[in-house]
């Protein structure tokens, strides 16, 4: 690429090299390199050159810098890693909605899957609390990706055409050889094999997390602020060979200058041994700087962001550059911010000045207790053997003459105010990091006179200087990188792909998220410790129950709605409590399950209700049985008024036929009395049945409508109870997680 007519290839590299030895000047006389130098000694207890020990006298060095920081990752740690979800997107846009929760899975896989998120998180809280600021590159890495190599023994040409088709698939190594086979005819051929290892292509490039030494960072002397520094560069020590694979000419690399064995104070700290010169050129070491630099490339007035990557010292060599129209890849996190400064103090900075004190006092201690063990002696006389006073041995005898004497010097023994001005010392240790007894987990009513409340208050403030130490790494820092790794993966992730999210699998896409979405940090929080945590969160989700069982009386679909509520809390419950995979305790909540939920009762509402109608089944029953009743009344009636009305005829006509048919009628008379008898008795025996009918037919109903209602009853409970009840904790199961 070539630069616009208005700055050369020659001016971009001058200013590099101008810009690299100013900010190198920079980081030396501003004090930052003695500091972070000076800190790195102050940790591993190498301090005779800043508090020189006496000759012949103690050596003991304090080791609070160590103590205070191995105190304090502990608790940073479980912050961060406690619920595996470190970064969660927030929607900005009505549209976001639908894609927030994916992008947060999105981003915590990246960071804690694809790159070594533990790690990069101990190793920034390590820095951070050491130097005062941690430096997180975060960019995308354009070099292929590729997969474990594989090994294939034996196969044939067409196996290997197969394999040699697959545009993911790289050969690395093919070896042909012959074997034993049978052609077509069954007899005994030698047929060529191949033994092929190759490697598949899984991605064109990746994103990735890293955090730096602070000494490999550069930065403007005169920046105030990390994101507006006009002058940023990650400087690195690189084999000659590694720039060439980087696709540099050999020509242009082998004439950069070999760099310096150690470049820094503590870079030589860092390594407790050095290796021997290179003895091939292609492993020579060079310093290579890749830059970012605010400089108007086009003539235009207006500055632009140039990446520009730079080999060498005074005498470089510019190797390649870009008008960059992202973000650059640095982020800090910083242990306690100072305003309008980038830099940030440290726990080394507060600690500095109490491991002196204390390294002093151990020393006097130590030299006094010695000295007390061990007092001088004055003799008045002559001693034949002085060497047994010098060195005393056990069942020793020291010979003098007659009249000599030893006697011992007093040594005044001041440990006891030693050991106050020790623990003094101790407490401005504590009021400055706010670790001490307490936040040390130890028992301070063993040690004091105190009451369980004054314990407690006093644990919780100790614990409020660590934890607005995470909320500053979290507000100021990681939430930084975790914008800038939604914006990445935004521009580069070519197309949805398919990740493994609480064991299961989940389609993300990341073309669909909105890159300007805030990023926040899910620090977890608490104002105590862990079982602390898990109590209160047991009170909140007895709460959350009895909450739930009052307005589900009422509103049952509001309880539906505290279904997530409720799962929040266990999750977090499950969390505190120190178990890393909570969805093995706890289903997941499907909004598209409570909605469904909510149907069914809706659906439920618009029945009618199962007590009105066995109560109007019964109504029915009984006005069928009163009007058989009726029916069957009235039929006897017309029936009696037939046979008084045959009765009145055969009277009348009587006095004219008696005589000629007397016994005719007679049987006449009695033949009709006994036809009406078996027709009354039949319409009685079927008015009867139709009455039982009618009131079995009813019974039935109602015994129906009886057992549907309560059928509809049962079922509504047990779902009712099935959605409410399941999220229950089970008491063994709380109590064994707690």
């Amino acid at each position: 690429m070539t630069l616009a007519d208005k700055l050369s290839e020659s001016q971009l590299e001058a200013i590099l090299s101008q810009q690299i030895a100013l900010a190198k000047h920079h980081d030396k006389q501003g004090g930052r390199a003695t500091s972070r130098d000076k800190a790195l000694d102050y940790f591993f207890g190498n301090m005779d050159k800043y508090v020189p020990p006496e000759e012949n006298r103690s050596k003991v060095v304090s080791r609070d810098v160590a103590d205070t920081i191995g105190w304090l990752m502990p608790q940073l740690m479980r912050i961060w890693t406690a619920s595996g979800r470190m970064f969660l997107a927030n929607p900005v846009d009505p549209e976001d909605l639908n894609y927030a929760e994916e992008a947060s899975d999105g981003l915590n896989y990246i960071f804690w899957k694809s790159n070594k998120g533990y790690q990069i998180v101990y190793d920034a809280t390590w820095d951070s609390l050491v130097h005062g600021d941690a430096i997180v590159k975060t960019f995308w890495e354009d070099a292929p990706v590729y997969g474990p190599a594989r090994f294939f023994d034996a196969l044939s040409e067409d196996e290997l055409a197969m394999l040699a088709g697959d545009e993911a698939a790289e050969v690395l190594a093919k070896t042909e050889r012959t074997v034993p086979g049978m052609d077509e005819m069954g007899q005994p051929v030698e047929t060529k094999a191949y033994d092929v290892k190759l490697r598949r292509k899984k991605a064109d490039g990746r994103i990735t997390i890293t955090v730096i030494p602070p000494e490999e960072f550069l930065i403007d002397g005169d920046a105030t602020c990390l994101e507006d520094a006009a002058f940023k560069a990650h400087w690195q020590k690189k084999t000659r060979s590694d720039l060439i694979g980087m696709g540099y000419d050999k020509g242009e690399v082998w004439a950069i200058p070999e760099s310096a064995r150690f470049s820094t104070a503590e870079e030589q700290a860092r390594r407790l041994f050095t290796t021997n010169d290179a003895t091939d050129k292609s492993t020579e070491l060079v310093d290579y700087f890749e830059c970012f630099v605010m400089i108007d490339a086009d003539g235009d007035g207006v500055a632009e962001l140039i990446r520009a990557c730079y080999a060498g010292g005074d005498q470089g060599k510019l190797l390649d550059w870009e008008v960059w129209e992202d973000e650059d890849p640095f982020d800090n996190i910083p242990c306690e911010p100072i305003p309008h400064r980038w830099e940030s103090r440290s726990i080394t900075d507060d600690e500095v000045e109490v491991q002196d004190v204390k390294t002093v006092l151990k020393r006097q201690l130590l030299n006094n207790t010695y000295w007390t063990n061990n007092p001088m002696r004055f003799v008045a006389g002559k001693v034949k053997n002085p060497e047994l006073l010098d060195a005393p041995v056990f069942g020793g005898t020291v010979f003098g003459d007659q009249g000599t004497t030893v006697s011992e010097l007093p040594v005044p023994y001041i440990g006891d105010k030693t050991l106050q001005a020790i623990a003094y010392m101790d407490d401005v240790s504590a009021r400055r990091t706010g670790v001490n007894a307490q936040s040390m987990a130890l028992d301070p009513e063993a040690l004091q006179n105190q009451s369980a409340t004054a314990n407690q208050n006093a644990t919780d403030a100790s614990r409020s200087q660590p934890e607005l130490t995470a909320r500053n790494m979290a507000e100021m820092g990681w939430s930084k990188v975790g914008r800038k790794l939604l914006r990445l993966m935004t521009a580069h992730e070519a197309g949805p792909q398919v990740i493994l999210v609480k064991g299961k699998p989940v389609q993300i896409d990341p073309r669909n998220w909105n890159p300007d979405m805030h990023v926040t940090v899910n620090t977890g929080l608490g104002t105590g410790s862990r079982d602390k945590d898990a109590m209160m969160l047991g009170q909140v989700l007895q709460q959350q129950i009895a909450f739930t069982d009052r307005i589900g009386a009422a509103f049952p679909e509001k309880a539906l709605d505290m279904l997530p509520y409720i799962h929040n809390t266990l999750t977090q419950f499950a969390e505190a409590s120190g178990l890393r995979s909570p969805e093995l305790y706890w289903p997941d909540i499907d909004p598209a399950e409570i909605e469904e939920g909510k149907k069914r009762l809706a659906e439920q509402a618009q029945q009618p209700d199962p007590a009105l109608v066995l109560e109007q089944e019964k109504q029915k029953g009984a006005i069928a049985v009163e009007q058989a009743r009726a029916q069957t009344t009235m039929q006897t009636k017309q029936v009696d008024a037939q046979v008084a009305q045959h009765d009145a005829e055969l009277k009348a006509q009587g006095e004219v036929a008696k005589n000629e048919a007397e016994l005719q009628a007679d049987l006449q008379t009695r033949e009709a009395d006994r036809q009406n008898a078996i027709a009354i008795e039949t319409v009685k025996q079927q008015g009867a049945l139709q009455i039982e009918q009618m009131r079995i037919a009813s019974a039935e109903r109602i015994k129906s409508a009886e057992l549907a209602h309560q059928a509809q009853i049962e079922q509504a409970r047990m779902a009712n109870a099935a959605h409410i009840a399941s999220m229950k904790p089970k008491p063994n199961g709380a109590d064994k997680t707690a």
